[in-house]
Parts: C-alpha cells; sequence; structure tokens
C-alpha cells in the first residue's frame, strides 16, 4: 500500500555519528550490438577513528576499493569476460605478511567465463570464491554485478519491444547504484544502518531528445535498521520501495514493504541474514530490488562496526593497543572468512603473535 512521503522521511532523520560509508555501482553499456559489458565498484569509506588489524593500525580514509570488469552476450547471456581488480587493500605484500596479499586469489574469479547468468551462478560464485578461498568483498560485488546484469538485460529487452530503437557503440544503457551509512548511537549501544538501491535505465540516444527524455525507468529501494550492538539482533526494520516508468516523473508513490520484512525484527543482524531475506522475501524476478538491497545490510553493517575499535582500546586504557587486552583481538575477519584471514593466514598469524 501507499504510504505518505513524510512516514518514509521520518525514518531517515537520522541522529547518530557518521561513522561509515559502503558504496556499490555497477554501470551497463552496449560496446558493440548483441554485447553488454558491465563496470562493477565496490568502495568502502571509514570516517573516523583507526582500527587496530593485522599487525598494524587502519586508519580512517578509504579501506576497499575494488572493481570488476564483464562482458556477457545479450542472446545466451553467457559471460565471456570476467576481469577483477584490487586497487585498494588492506593487506599488501610485504615481510609481515610473508609476501601474502589480498590479490593472491584473485585468479579464481576469472574462472566464470563460460557460465550462465541463472540461478546456478551464485553457488558457482561461493564455491569458486567464498569464505577462505577468495575476498569477501570481491565477492559482494560478484553477486550484485551477477543480479544487476540480470535485470539490465530483462529490462532492455523489454523497453525495446515496447519502443524499439538502436544504441550507439559505448552507449550507457543501466546504472545500479547501492548505498550503505552507518551512524553510531547512544555511545555505542545502537547503530543505524540506512541502505538506498537505485536503478536507472535510459533510452536510446537515437530516440531521445536532451538529457531528461533518456529517462525510461527508474525503481527505488529504501531500508532503514536499527541494530542493537549488545544482542547484535535487528531492533528494528523498515523497507519502502517505488518505481516510475517514462515522463511525466509522478511525486512521492512510495510503497510500504515492512510486513515482508518484519518477521527479521529480533533476529541476529548478521549471521545468516542473506538466507532469512531470501525466505521471507522470496525468489522471483519481481523482488529482486529488495532482496538485494537487504543481502547488502550484513556485510555494509560488518564493515560499519570496525569503527567501534576506537571505543575498546579507550575503555582498556590504552593497554589493548598494544596486545595486552584480549578484546582488541576480535578485530579484522573472522576465522575462513577470506583468504587472508583463512586459517593459518597472515591475519591469523599475526592476531596469534599479538595475544
Amino acid at each position: 500500500m501507499s504510504v505518505e512521503k513524510t512516514s518514509v522521511s521520518e525514518w531517515f532523520q537520522l541522529q547518530g555519528h557518521p561513522i561509515h560509508t559502503r558504496c556499490l555501482e555497477v554501470t551497463v553499456n552496449q560496446p558493440e550490438r548483441g554485447r553488454v559489458q558491465a563496470q562493477g565498484r565496490i568502495l568502502d569509506l571509514r570516517k573516523f577513528g583507526f582500527v587496530p588489524t593485522g599487525g598494524d593500525l587502519q586508519s580512517a580514509g578509504v579501506i576497499h576499493d575494488m572493481s570488476i570488469q564483464a562482458e556477457v552476450s545479450m542472446e545466451n547471456r553467457v559471460i565471456e569476460r570476467f576481469e577483477p581488480l584490487q586497487q585498494v587493500v588492506p593487506f599488501e605484500a610485504s615481510s609481515r605478511t610473508e609476501g601474502e596479499s589480498c590479490r593472491d586469489s584473485i585468479h579464481r574469479l576469472r574462472g566464470l567465463v563460460g557460465a550462465s547468468l541463472d540461478t546456478s551462478l551464485s553457488k558457482n560464485l561461493s564455491r569458486a570464491y567464498g569464505g577462505a578461498l577468495g575476498c569477501s568483498h570481491l565477492l559482494t560485488l560478484s553477486h550484485l554485478l551477477s543480479t544487476t546484469l540480470t535485470r539490465a538485460l530483462d529490462w532492455e529487452a523489454d523497453a525495446r519491444r515496447q519502443r524499439p530503437g538502436a544504441r550507439e557503440a559505448n552507449e550507457r544503457l543501466f546504472k545500479r547504484s547501492v548505498l550503505i551509512d552507518g551512524f553510531d548511537l547512544e555511545a555505542g549501544q545502537g547503530m543505524e544502518i540506512t541502505v538506498q538501491l537505485g536503478d536507472l535505465l535510459t533510452e536510446p540516444y537515437s530516440i531521445a531528445d536532451g538529457s531528461l527524455s533518456r529517462f525510461a525507468r527508474h525503481h527505488e529501494v529504501r531500508g532503514h535498521a536499527r541494530i542493537d550492538m549488545g544482542q547484535m539482533s535487528l531492533a528494528s526494520l523498515g523497507l519502502w520501495e517505488r518505481e516510475r516508468v517514462g515522463l511525466p516523473l509522478q511525486p512521492d508513490g512510495w510503497v510500504d514493504r515492512g510486513a515482508l520484512v518484519a518477521p527479521l525484527v529480533g533476529g541476529p543482524a548478521i549471521r545468516g541474514l542473506a538466507h532469512r531475506v531470501d525466505e521471507h522475501i522470496g525468489l522471483g524476478s519481481e523482488r529482486s530490488a529488495l532482496r538485494d538491497t537487504l543481502r547488502n545490510l550484513a556485510p555494509g553493517a560488518i564493515q560499519c562496526m570496525a569503527a567501534y575499535a576506537h571505543r575498546v582500546v579507550e575503555g582498556a586504557g590504552g593497554a589493548a593497543a598494544l596486545g595486552d587486552g584480549p578484546s582488541i583481538l576480535q578485530f579484522g575477519g573472522l576465522p575462513d572468512s577470506c583468504y587472508i584471514w583463512r586459517e593459518g593466514g597472515p591475519g591469523m598469524r599475526s592476531r596469534s603473535e599479538s595475544s
């Protein structure tokens, strides 16, 4: 059912201190007839403090900057190119890491060439690059890139059936953005998380007359969560969406999807959240944007939580910063959460040496 615009806005009147922003985006171009190219990027921006992790201090600023370029056949939806890149990573190869780096396992993703954009791709991704085999951030981006390509191709096919028009070489036809922002509440007792997704399909230049006439279709999702940091549970969760097709643009139109996510409230904020999202949102294509928004809540929240390291250090009178306080050893990845934090890897070795 539709809700008043103020109902959405009231949820987004944030009062906490900003601690972290994660940005994911996927841009889809058509380099030539019958083929699309996708450029995906994930960027993590820590907004204050520092985190003792991996035997070093990770300061505020850009902590992850990674990307993927992919090419897909429009006819059979087979991946013809899949090239990942990690511009900024927490662990560069050094004597401290015994020559290991976050980039060491990146070649595994190139094995996706030849895979189809279908329901099996998610499992193929997890088998090839999940957990200790790869990087959790690139894995998150890979999942988003695959679902984004599916939506872009579906929307483009539907639009061209209704209003034919040829694309210019390298013309952008679709873009998805997902933005996650974290805010500290009540001196670390709670955290506020907002997740916003936007999908934009454009009309071909050949049939457009000016910038605004490029507008074809826009789907937005907004999510707002409060996390009880003591219980690590979802204290509240709101979700809204709206879709607008063609001009003129209609104001408002937000639809409250709170009933879909109500069963998630009170449950864990991190562990198993993606599976519970699939259970309650469903796997149908009509809810793919809602599903992708909520699937990014947990990995985004994990990045926000690292900003709480300063409270642990301050609470221990600084001793934990020197490795004398066991609580500081929790910062960093969980065992086998990625290649660097695998059992026996440089992350776990540095944690063991400082305990």
